[in-house]
């Protein structure tokens, strides 16, 4: 399955965890070929329904290596990428 484009209301149905800080959410999802992580970069706003992610990682083979919004923002900046931090309102 493509889990780049999931829409942020149908990862939530599908979580087996989120992370949540003032970056984002980080929806984590499982099938037969691991974890994989779906960021959303809302900051505290919920990101809209209908929004994809804004990042992807995975599969992993377990939880461990599973970075926070926080973690996955900070990366992302490193790696030269714009700000990802959206605005809802």
């Amino acid at each position: 399955m493509d889990y780049s484009e999931m829409p942020y209301q149908e990862a939530r149905k599908q979580a087996v965890k989120v992370l949540e800080d003032g970056y984002g959410d980080a929806v984590v999802l499982k099938d037969d070929h691991g974890y994989w992580v779906l960021y959303y970069l809302y900051g505290f706003q919920v990101p809209p329904p209908e929004a994809p992610p804004h990042w992807m990682e995975g599969p992993f083979p377990g939880e461990e290596g599973i970075r926070s919004p926080y973690e996955m923002q900070k990366f992302l900046e490193e790696q030269g990428d714009f700000t990802y931090l959206n605005d809802v309102d």
